[in-house]
């Protein structure tokens, strides 16, 4: 199935580069639309405090949709691994109406990385700042809140370039920093000590307003932007403003070097936190009898003012197309993507009428108003594996809709997504451990320094006892982020609580000098390995990762 997906692909891509030269002859952009007109149906309760449960027949649901949903999402696993899913909550009328968990690495409603989710949530600051008098419209020019700082202008179009601009992804700035271009620019601006900085500096494609071009870089803007006007840290004016409002207070959010949310990603939220989000917007910004969001906010931002669709083409470092990369883009956008008939504020907008907050590999919040539905998705996924949630909300989530009253109940289907909220077991059989070889005693305690590498890694150590089924594997990456984890030795992952969340890992010497860790982040949408080879004083390491394979070396210090 996999392969001919990829063949599907390629034919695809053929096609597309046969007649986009015609259809750019006859092109016809896609049509403006408006957001669905509704008025929200007010819940009989609040879940500030947590959702209430229910089953889906008492919500008009069907539970037996929803279990052939994940006997669906099993198959398609077990043929496609890029598709991986850790969790699914979905809420009909204010109602938890099913909760699952399906990797055994994810705990039920634990922490979860929401990458761009995280946009969503800074469009919501950014219309609280407004209506509170800290912003004046999303028409000041983006320079002005930076005024007092020191930056070079390298293209005058810069000073034209808005805060409506940033909201709706249409700046114009060559930043180039999306998966789009492999995040070359966001590692640029990662490397620098003043990301506003570098991104005020970078050359401009064209005019402001003018070309969709999703970029993670104007999201940071958001929060610097946010930090500048109120006197507050982005997290903290979150949690005052927003989080607090709605009961959400396990939030973990990393800054940039100068102490800025990273308004772009790396967010952590837990499932449920991420639907009383998604309920916000679904009333409309309201939550019990408060306007936490101003409502004229909500309407402009589920407006679609860029229409993704109409913008596929990539551009090189120049500036000039890159064809090959436009061609695929292409067949993505016009075919592959959910969710990108248009662009609001920091929203994907569907032209049904759902609305949709979407982070890489799998994180969805997804709203259809019509259904007073929330649905959100945790991910592991990689590749096409990351629209995989759509599909499952278009082929089962919605077609379990079959009333807006209360149906007929069905306790063998209602049983089976009961035994779901729990996550599986981890069937993992342990293996006998092999004798340590002699470099891991004498690297055993030693602290490797690390020279320049993409994530910032700061120095690695190992401790290895021969008498220890586990090793010790401890980093230090950002100055600030210090995790020290156990590693199973026996094929079996070994887990920890450490300061920065918790972590599951095993490894195993795969040559006389060369340790392969494979480690979870649990909750982040991707597993990592390290494949670390020592030389004497000299460490030589190859890291897999979500954005790629990285190469770089360190010294014993």
């Amino acid at each position: 199935m996999k392969n001919l997906r990829k063949v599907m692909l390629i034919v695809l891509g053929i096609l597309a580069a046969l007649v986009v030269g015609v259809l750019a002859l006859i092109y016809v952009p896609s049509p403006k639309f408006e957001p669905v007109a509704y008025e929200p149906i007010a819940p009989d309760y609040w879940p500030t405090e947590g959702f209430r449960v229910s089953t889906p027949e008492e919500q008009g649901m069907s539970s037996e949709k929803l279990v052939d949903m994940l006997a669906y999402y099993e198959e398609q696993r077990a043929e496609d691994s890029e598709i991986a899913i850790d969790s699914i909550s979905i809420v009909r009328n204010g109602c938890l109406v099913a909760d699952v968990y399906l990797n055994p690495l994810y705990p039920a409603d634990t922490r979860h990385v929401i990458h761009s989710c995280t946009k969503s949530v800074m469009s919501a600051l950014i219309g609280i700042a407004i209506e509170q008098g800290h912003i004046e419209s999303v028409d000041v020019p983006v320079v002005d809140f930076f005024a007092d700082k020191d930056i070079e202008i390298t293209d005058q179009r810069m000073a034209e370039v808005t805060l409506k601009d940033l909201l709706t992804m249409q700046t114009g700035i060559r930043s180039q920093d999306s998966y789009l271009y492999g995040w070359r620019g966001l590692f640029e601006a990662m490397a620098t000590d003043d990301w506003v900085a570098y991104t005020l500096s970078l050359p401009m494609d064209v005019e402001p307003g003018t070309r969709f071009d999703y970029s993670n870089l104007s999201s940071f803007l958001l929060s610097a932007i946010i930090s500048e006007t109120t006197g507050m840290d982005t997290l903290s004016y979150a949690r005052e403003n927003l989080f607090d409002r709605l009961g959400i207070e396990d939030v973990q959010w990393e800054t940039s070097p100068q102490g800025i949310g990273v308004g772009f990603a790396r967010m952590w939220l837990r499932p449920h936190d991420m639907a009383k989000f998604g309920m916000l917007y679904l009333q409309q910004g309201q939550w019990d009898g408060k306007q936490i969001v101003p409502a004229a906010w909500v309407e402009e931002s589920l407006t679609p003012h860029a229409y993704p669709k109409n913008y596929h083409d990539i551009l090189d470092e120049h500036g000039r197309k890159d064809w090959e990369a436009s061609q695929t883009n292409w067949v993505s956008a016009k075919f592959l993507r959910p969710f990108s008939d248009g662009y609001g504020y920091q929203w994907w907008l569907d032209r049904g009428g759902a609305y949709n907050a979407l982070g890489t590999s799998g994180q969805y919040i997804m709203v259809a108003p019509e259904e007073n539905l929330v649905v959100v998705v945790t991910s592991s996924a990689r590749g096409m594996g990351a629209f995989f949630p759509a599909k499952l909300l278009n082929k089962y989530i919605l077609p379990a809709i079959g009333s807006d009253e209360a149906i007929a109940a069905n306790g063998v289907a209602q049983s089976e997504l009961v035994a779901r909220s729990e996550p599986p077991e981890l069937d993992v059989e342990p293996q006998a451990v092999p004798e340590l070889p002699a470099i891991a005693l004498e690297i055993s305690g030693e602290t490797y320094s690390l020279h320049e590498n993409r994530f910032n890694y700061d120095d690695f150590r190992f401790v290895f006892d021969p008498a220890l089924d586990t090793a010790t594997f401890s980093y230090t990456a950002k100055v600030h982020d210090v995790a020290s984890f156990r590693v199973g030795l026996d094929n079996v992952y070994r887990f920890t609580d450490t300061a920065i969340g918790p972590f599951a890992a095993y490894g195993s010497w795969t040559a006389p000098d060369t340790f392969e860790v494979t480690y979870q982040h649990i909750g982040y949408s991707a597993p990592a390995q390290f494949a670390l080879t020592f030389d004497q004083d000299a460490i030589e390491v190859r890291e897999v990762s979500l954005t790629g394979t990285y190469t770089y070396s360190g010294k014993a210090e």
